[in-house]
């Protein structure tokens, strides 16, 4: 029952901001590129990566040239159905968009090459049972591609009193999960899970969209 009441939270903010998802986030274009970018740098042609909270697939088009094949998948069907159009319309072949839970996938031990993890630690309930998840799916050295918003960092004001509204949002019950992390956080999440950590950098300054690679030790 626990379970059943997570995921129907999870889900149900991204089902309904589905369709209109790419518009309210375009404000972000610019990390999203540098996303994409330094995942491409990463990526190589024979790999078969996993895509966790794909959402409507921003990200998975970016990358999808440059790899053998993407599995990507999102708790939000609705999410799901947007991408899945994108990808017929653009006719892209090697994505398979699926709906499925993070916390517990299908997929056998050592599966992927990579795992993108993007914009999704800090809105679940358990990062902890993610990251065990993901650590199970990569091969040895493979790689997991993750960025986190770090709302608890400094910021300015102005983005303080928005980051303030996302607490009442939250609190209402609006946002099911949502968790203020400083970038240090997101680095002892990674480590703690048996994860080396071979690069950083900060995707957007206000709030800091913080970018780590890491490989599965």
């Amino acid at each position: 029952m626990e379970k059943e009441k997570r995921i129907y939270k999870e889900k149900k903010i991204w089902d309904k901001l589905a369709k209109r998802y790419d518009k309210q986030t375009s404000i972000f274009n610019d990390a999203y590129e540098l996303t994409i970018n330094k995942s491409k740098n990463i990526l190589k042609k024979n790999d078969n990566i996993l895509e966790i909270a794909c959402g409507t697939g921003i990200v998975t088009f970016g990358i999808a040239d440059a790899v053998e094949k993407v599995t990507a998948i999102d708790i939000s069907k609705e999410m799901i159905d947007v991408a899945k159009e994108k990808a017929n319309k653009m006719n892209v072949k090697n994505i398979e968009f699926q709906v499925a839970d993070g916390y517990n996938l299908k997929y056998k031990d050592n599966s992927f090459d990579a795992i993108l993890l993007f914009n999704t630690l800090h809105i679940v309930k358990e990062p902890d049972t993610l990251l065990k998840e993901i650590y199970r799916l990569l091969k040895p050295k493979g790689y997991l591609l993750t960025v986190t918003d770090c709302y608890a960092e400094p910021v300015k004001i102005k983005t303080r009193l928005m980051l303030n509204m996302q607490k009442l949002v939250r609190t209402l019950g609006i946002i099911p999960y949502l968790s203020y992390y400083k970038k240090d956080n997101i680095d002892e999440y990674i480590i703690k899970h048996d994860f080396e950590i071979m690069e950083r950098d900060i995707l957007n300054k206000e709030p800091i969209n913080y970018y780590v690679l890491a490989i599965k030790k």
